[in-house]
């Protein structure tokens, strides 16, 4: 562990904490991260597929879903500070508020002071083209149930009575990121990339720099109920994004159209609808996939993937959905003054530098 993150960690040694969401992407160098800090850390799991790998990092295991009952109940008790990085993207927006009022209610029931919540810029109504910042509108209606879900938890946890800190990261991405990492990748084996002309900016954030976030979060003095905006060191433009993943694969091209080509391309926006509006759960390829994962394991199963993803032939240009075009179109401003003059966050991760790691770990996995 650098000496600058033993001196602002200190606070967490010995501390009794529980990570949820533990065997993912973030959770588990959030783990890693908490045992070499000298944190007494419970990973909260479903199973124990990703048990001895939590064990072998320091962690005591406690098999316990986000559901009401006495195992939540036991995980947590005399837990000092709740990391909640639970989310599962393959459930709807209600069963996953359903699993975050458990979360909370096992959490008061057992005493817990401090929680610490991994939500995401995309609450904020002006995102992901404005300029941003804590104080901004959150509520708007639309942007999907991930979104609507995430509003309101926040809005559940800072009405709570505990200490909170609502960490809302940008594009995460790094080793083991389906969404910003594994799929940009799978794109670029497909065929070439297309991006809007003028392209946008990226803000992206490298996943250790968000576990540093998280750190500084759970060992900061005096935390009310605080949101926090969370971004990397650069924000480099959608193209340098891909051409950068491009050069790590050795492989992958980038193409650039006009906007309003695309935007044709895609028509008019379908009008909203009751039908639209309201989730209706998951689609059954995503059912499919959380069972395959809770049978093979989340890490198996993600390398029977990333290996199925690598051997798919070139079908050509791939384009962006309305969702994706508006992102990679859009040049946000994110300010972080509150995180840097509250947590003490400064990210340590330029894009390259998050590359550069990313690399390094195909390397060591073949």
């Amino acid at each position: 562990m650098p000496q600058s993150m033993q001196e602002w960690s200190a606070p967490l040694a010995a501390r009794k904490v529980a990570v949820t969401g533990a065997s993912g992407f973030i959770g588990r160098r959030l783990v890693r991260a908490l045992c070499a800090a000298g944190a007494d850390v419970t990973a909260l799991l479903r199973s124990r597929h990703e048990a001895r790998t939590m064990e072998r990092m320091g962690a005591r295991v406690a098999l316990a879903g986000l559901v009401p009952g006495r195992a939540l109940d036991a995980a947590l008790t005399g837990q000092e500070i709740v990391f909640n990085l639970a989310y599962d993207v393959r459930a709807g927006g209600a069963e996953n508020l359903a699993a975050f009022d458990a979360l909370l209610a096992a959490a008061a029931r057992a005493g817990a002071g401090r929680i610490v919540h991994a939500s995401s810029a995309v609450v904020y109504d002006d995102w992901p083209a404005g300029r941003l910042d804590e104080e901004a509108p959150i509520g708007a209606p639309g942007g999907g149930g991930y979104r609507q879900a995430k509003i309101a938890m926040e809005n559940r946890l800072m009405e709570a009575g505990f200490e909170s800190a609502i960490l809302q990261p940008t594009i995460v991405y790094g080793p083991g990121s389906g969404l910003w990492t594994d799929a940009p990748m799978a794109a670029l084996r497909q065929g070439p990339v297309v991006l809007p002309d003028p392209v946008g900016q990226c803000p992206a954030v490298f996943v250790d720099d968000v576990v540093q976030a998280a750190l500084r979060a759970g060992a900061a003095p005096d935390l009310g109920r605080e949101r926090f905006l969370i971004t990397g060191a650069d924000q480099p433009g959608w193209d340098a994004f891909f051409r950068g993943y491009a050069g790590v694969l050795g492989q992958g091209e980038v193409v650039l159209k006009p906007l309003a080509e695309l935007e044709a391309r895609l028509g008019p926006p379908p009008a909203p609808s009751p039908e639209t509006a309201s989730e209706t759960g998951p689609p059954l390829a995503a059912r499919v996939s959380a069972q395959l994962r809770r049978m093979l394991g989340r890490r198996r199963f993600e390398a029977v993937m990333t290996r199925a993803r690598a051997l798919r032939p070139a079908r050509g240009p791939v384009y962006p959905n309305r969702a994706l075009l508006a992102l990679y179109a859009a040049r946000p401003a994110i300010e972080i003054r509150r995180a840097e003059a509250r947590l003490g966050y400064v990210p340590e991760f330029s894009f390259q530098n998050g590359l550069a790691a990313i690399q390094e770990q195909l390397r060591e996995t073949g």
